[in-house]
Parts: structure tokens; C-alpha cells; sequence
């Protein structure tokens, strides 16, 4: 299958990650990217991101949509443009991609698309791997797909994972948690003192399966005992959020002073793990206001975390 229709104008880095789009700009972005999010979604964002890798006049946030390569593209007739799997990625889909690959580029620069990469057939997600580990110079690909952990654990490892943003709005940082996160990095508030390195502890024990989740219930409400029970699940929310920011290829941006523990500890769950565990926590912030007993609030929080953690 050649270049896909266009789809209409492509506004913005729709969702990408920061450090995608700054390796992108620097010229030295990875040879293969797995975009995850929704379908719509990733997309838009696979097609903005071939679009500025084809483009022959970039702006430095965005292709600039009016040489010729845009002009190709966005009529889907880009020649060093391939798309495929709107309608299921099957083994002649990847033999035609490999056709389409030995053949002369018009321009420097080859673009292929993937679409739903987590709905590939075995037999097609096995034919890809000598595609992707020898990669042809000057030549991209682009894989999207709505759960990484439902992409071929062998795709996974040679493609590098972005998870986009404008997900479910549990993903969001919550406005209310900005002064939160604020007290918790100063040291004028000594209810929050030494309170995210306490955090940190209570999250490496969590993830190392060293307690059972009741032990994690009374551990959470002694070491946040000093802060208001909302304030202290927003903080941990915000925590997984940040672990799951680095997990994807970003920096920790609210927590940089504990950027080194980020990056010891992100690498231990799946971005989609991680998400699943926000979701968790703020469901207990919600129980709050049905006046459900704290302890087993929390109980109900943890065993919910350990699930997440034990049955992906």
C-alpha cells in the first residue's frame, strides 16, 4: 500500500513528548518510534512527525507546509511516504513495506508508517524484526499502537516508545497539586519535611513487592500522617505521573530534584502500568469524598496497586 490520504492539517506536535520533538530538531532522532495513545491520536501524531521528517524547510517546531515535500504529502502522493494497517497490519502488508524499501528514494529520507502495531499478526510482527534491526540509512519508522504491552516484546525493544499525551484526564496533572508538589520540594512547610524522599521508600518498597498491601496501607498513612489525606494522595499522583513522564523518554519536570530516583525507579513498570497505578490512587482521592474509612481507603488503594504491578 502506498501513501495514505491526507489527513488534514496538521496542527502542533499533537501529544509528542518533549524529547522526541528536541531530538527531532537536533537531527537525531531514533531510527524506529513507537507512538502510543489513542488511535485518532497517534495518527495525527505519526503523520505530523513523517511529515516533518520529509519536509525540506523546517521551522523548529513544525514542518512548514508549503514546500514541495508538504505539498506531496498532504495531497498522498509524498513518493518516500508509506503507510499501512488502517484495516490490520498483515504479513503481505510488511512483504510490500520491504518492496517499497529496496526501491531508490526520490529525496534523503524514507518515512514508513505502521498503524495499530498492537493488532499486528505474529507471523507479520516476525517478518518486521530484520527490517527494524538493520535499518537502511536515512530511513524512519513510525509504529502506533493503543497498549505497548500488547506489541511484540522483540518490536518493543528496537523501537523507541512515546507515549502521548492528552490521555485520560486521570493523566493530567491536577491543578490543585502545583502548591503541593511546591511545598513538598521546599523546606518552609515542616509538615511536607523529608516527606518525598519517605515517598520514594514507600514506592521502591511498594514495587519490589517487599510488603503485603495492608502493610503498604498503614505505611502510606504513618508517613503522610503530618499532611492532609488529599494533599498527600495528590502528591503520590503526581509522583506516578513524573516516574511514568520519565518511563516514556522525558525528564522528571516537577520533581527535579529527585530526578535520579526517577530514573532508578521508572524503568520497573510499562508506561501503561504506571497510568493504571494514577488511576488507582486518584480513585482513592475520590473515595474521600464518600467519607470511606482512611485505612481501608488505603488498603483498597494498595491492593489495587499490587494488582497492577503483578498481573500485566
Amino acid at each position: 500500500m502506498g501513501a495514505s490520504k491526507a489527513n488534514g492539517r496538521l496542527d502542533g506536535a499533537v501529544g509528542l513528548p518533549e524529547v522526541l520533538v528536541r531530538r527531532l530538531r537536533a537531527g537525531e532522532l531514533w531510527h524506529a518510534v513507537l507512538l502510543v495513545g489513542e488511535s485518532s491520536q497517534a495518527e495525527r501524531a505519526a503523520r505530523w512527525l513523517a511529515q516533518a521528517l520529509l519536509c525540506e524547510a523546517p521551522r523548529a517546531d513544525a514542518p512548514c507546509g508549503r514546500c514541495r515535500s508538504c505539498a506531496q504529502f498532504s495531497a498522498g502522493s509524498h513518493p518516500d511516504f508509506w503507510a499501512s494497517g488502517e484495516e490490520g497490519l498483515k504479513a503481505g502488508d510488511v512483504e510490500a513495506l520491504q518492496a517499497w524499501l529496496a526501491t531508490k528514494g526520490h529525496g534523503t529520507r524514507k518515512v514508513y508508517v505502521l498503524y495499530g502495531a498492537d493488532e499486528m499478526t505474529p507471523v507479520a510482527a516476525n517478518r518486521m524484526l530484520k527490517t527494524l534491526e538493520e535499518p537502511a540509512p536515512e530511513t524512519y519508522a513510525i509504529l502506533t499502537a493503543k497498549s505497548r504491552q500488547k506489541v511484540l516484546s522483540t518490536l518493543r525493544s528496537r523501537s523507541f516508545t512515546c507515549l502521548l499525551s492528552a490521555s485520560p484526564p486521570f493523566l493530567s496533572t491536577d491543578p490543585t497539586s502545583i502548591s503541593v508538589v511546591a511545598r513538598a520540594a521546599s523546606a518552609e512547610d515542616p509538615s511536607f519535611a523529608g516527606l518525598m524522599e519517605r515517598v520514594i521508600e514507600w514506592t521502591e518498597t511498594w514495587l519490589s513487592g517487599g510488603a503485603t498491601p495492608w502493610e503498604m496501607a498503614a505505611s502510606w498513612q504513618s508517613i503522610a500522617k503530618d499532611v492532609p489525606a488529599e494533599e498527600g494522595l495528590l502528591l503520590l499522583a503526581e509522583w506516578l505521573r513524573e516516574l511514568m513522564r520519565v518511563r516514556s523518554g522525558g525528564q522528571a519536570e516537577r520533581f527535579a530534584e529527585w530526578q535520579e530516583a526517577a530514573r532508578r525507579i521508572a524503568p520497573i513498570l510499562e508506561v501503561e502500568q504506571y497510568a493504571a497505578c494514577v488511576q488507582a490512587v486518584m480513585e482513592a482521592r475520590l473515595r474521600l469524598q464518600s467519607h470511606v474509612a482512611w485505612l481501608l481507603n488505603l488498603e483498597q488503594m494498595c491492593v489495587r496497586l499490587r494488582e497492577v504491578t503483578t498481573s500485566w
